[in-house]
C-alpha cells in the first residue's frame, strides 16, 4: 500500500494506490518491474460504531501501470482469491475468553454499557502487503485460481 486508508473516513469508490514489491510478468509477456504503481478502489467501508461494532475495509485492486521505453502498458489485476475479502481489527483471544466470564453486574447496567461501547477502526497503509494476480483475456479461457 502507498496510501493510508482509514475505515473511519473511507468511502466506497474512493481510489487507493499500491506499489509492486516483487518483479513479475503477465501471461501476455508484459514485464512488471518492482516499484510499478497500481490503482484500486475501496469496494466497501464502514466505520466503528456502538455495540462493539468494528470498522471494516474491502479493497479491490484494478490495474498496474507499467512504464516502458515504447510507452505505457496497463495490466489488469485482481486480489488473490486466497486472501480475505475484507479486513477488520481482530479481537485478541484473551478478550474473547474474558467476555464469557460471568460478572456480578446486573443485566440492565451491562446492557447500558454495551450500548455505548464503541468498536475499533482499522487503517491499512504503507507496510500492509497483499497479493494481486494479472487478469488476462477471460474469453481465451477460464481464470487460473
Amino acid at each position: 500500500m502507498v496510501d493510508n486508508v482509514f475505515s473511519g473516513t473511507a468511502r466506497p469508490g474512493a481510489v487507493f494506490h499500491f506499489k509492486v514489491t516483487d518483479a513479475a510478468s503477465s501471461e501476455s509477456g508484459v514485464k512488471i518491474p518492482a516499484g510499478s504503481i497500481g490503482y484500486g478502489v475501496i469496494r466497501s467501508a464502514s466505520a466503528a460504531g456502538r455495540h462493539n461494532h468494528d470498522g471494516m475495509l474491502a479493497l479491490e485492486p484494478r490495474y498496474i501501470i507499467v512504464r516502458k521505453p515504447s510507452g505505457v502498458a496497463r495490466v489488469d489485476v485482481m486480489m488473490s482469491p486466497l486472501l480475505p475479502v475484507q479486513w477488520t481489527p481482530s479481537e485478541p483471544l484473551l478478550n474473547k475468553a474474558a467476555s464469557h466470564v460471568p460478572l456480578p453486574i446486573p443485566g440492565l447496567i451491562m446492557t447500558g454499557v454495551n450500548q455505548v461501547r464503541w468498536g475499533r477502526n482499522i487503517t491499512l497503509g504503507p507496510g500492509f502487503t497483499f497479493t494481486v494476480l494479472p487478469v488476462e483475456n477471460l474469453t481465451a479461457g477460464a481464470p487460473v485460481c
